[in-house]
């Protein structure tokens, strides 16, 4: 599948309250829904998605090294961020369909796509739907291939999944999540993805980052969880056929050896970890900006032929 129905519209957008020298736009979904951007930038364009519950917002340190070089988009799926949050589409297939459009409708090409945490998730949806259409390279940011274990799995498929939810664990999380002390559960478990170091010292930008997450409706963010949690996506990750730099971190919820078993997936895929005394946490493109920016730049800059094309 090569093209998907383009937005409807799309706004000239207002001065972002945040990011210096960015715009906040929006655009209507071809199911009529109101998704919200972010764009600065001239160039060759670098989109980005962020992970469950997060906000395009979260790649600020991005849009401030990465703005001046590129055209820096980076989209909040539909119910999170300052999207609207309607009744539907809490799947990775609709939000890459979502994605698609706004390309179509900016007319993006020769893309680099950044997902992180969930957001590689609608990267793997993009695939399967659109394969290369628009991209030119991936950069895939710690996300295991599938979050509920199986128990029909061999040790060596456990292995490579790396599960986060055994059995009745999922169930408990969303229960918590939709507690009336939820709020300070998700606190609570945002926490266990940063560094001591990061909470201890940057404090404000810690409480910037839990009202960010808290913007997705809970029973919203709990569709979305369960509707990604069990699709296994190794298979998909075989099939890719673009320049990949597969990131992952010492002191991050999902485990390296699962991170090295993707990048191992997609031919001549490049791969980073960061160590726990680099800012190594699921969000070290916050906690150690400078050296993401650094080597996210070097990967887009890096003359590499596509495997497919090779």
């Amino acid at each position: 599948m090569t093209g998907s129905v383009a937005a409807s519209h799309v706004e000239a957008g207002e001065a972002h309250p945040v990011i210096k020298g960015a715009l906040r736009r929006n655009f209507i979904s071809s199911d009529g829904v109101r998704l919200n951007f972010i764009d600065a930038g001239k160039g060759r364009p670098v989109v980005m998605l962020p992970g469950w519950s997060q906000s395009a917002a979260m790649f600020r340190h991005q849009f401030e090294a990465l703005g001046p070089l590129y055209r820096v988009v980076a989209m909040d799926p539909r119910g999170h961020g300052d999207s609207e949050a309607p009744s539907h589409g809490y799947n990775p297939h609709r939000m890459a369909l979502d994605l698609h459009e706004l390309m179509v409708s900016l007319d993006l090409r020769d893309v680099v796509l950044v997902g992180h945490s969930s957001g590689v998730k609608i990267v793997w949806a993009y695939w399967e739907l659109f394969e290369a259409d628009r991209l030119s390279k991936l950069v895939v940011v710690d996300d295991s291939p599938r979050l509920v274990d199986n128990p029909a799995w061999s040790e060596e498929s456990r292995a490579q999944v790396g599960p986060m939810y055994f059995t009745g664990d999922l169930d408990r999380f969303a229960s918590s999540l939709l507690a009336p002390d939820g709020e300070e559960f998700t606190r609570t478990a945002m926490a266990t993805m940063f560094s001591p170091a990061f909470l201890r010292d940057r404090a404000d930008e810690f409480a910037w980052i839990i009202e960010e997450n808290l913007k997705m409706p809970r029973d919203k963010a709990i569709e979305l969880l369960y509707a990604t949690s069990g699709m296994d996506w190794r298979g998909t990750i075989g099939r890719v056929r673009l320049p990949t730099l597969v990131i992952g971190a010492e002191g991050s919820t999902h485990k390296v050896s699962v991170i090295r078993w993707i990048a191992s997936q997609i031919p001549g895929a490049k791969l980073r970890v960061y160590p726990r005394d680099e800012g190594g946490s699921h969000f070290m493109f916050i906690e150690n900006a400078k050296r993401f920016n650094q080597e996210l730049i070097a990967f887009i800059e890096e003359r590499t032929a596509r495997p497919d094309l090779a």
